[in-house]
């Protein structure tokens, strides 16, 4: 299924991602689905709306994330090495 990511502030699209998900799948998990496919193709995530996203042991080395809103996303065992989270929104992330 295709997977919008989108601008937390436009709501323009930003990416959107071919995922192996169903319509069931709750949103957490197609949001982490669909980061994981743009950081892969090298997407600009700045600004991106990711509030909640299942990010859980995500390859996120060099992506750029500046001013995405991560509020309670879910970054366990994350790799964010050389990520680039200025500004982003990190409440309530673990």
């Amino acid at each position: 299924m295709k997977f919008e990511i989108k601008n937390c502030w436009s709501g323009s699209v930003i990416f959107t991602a071919e995922i192996e998900a169903t319509e069931d799948t709750p949103i957490s998990i197609k949001l982490g689905l669909a980061v994981k496919v743009a950081v892969e193709n090298r997407a600009n995530l700045d600004g991106a709306n990711l509030v909640g996203a299942n990010l859980v042991g995500a390859n996120l080395v060099g992506a750029n994330l500046d001013g995405a809103n991560l509020v309670r996303a879910n970054l366990d065992g994350a790799n964010l090495d050389g990520a680039n989270l200025v500004r982003a929104n990190l409440d309530g992330a673990n």
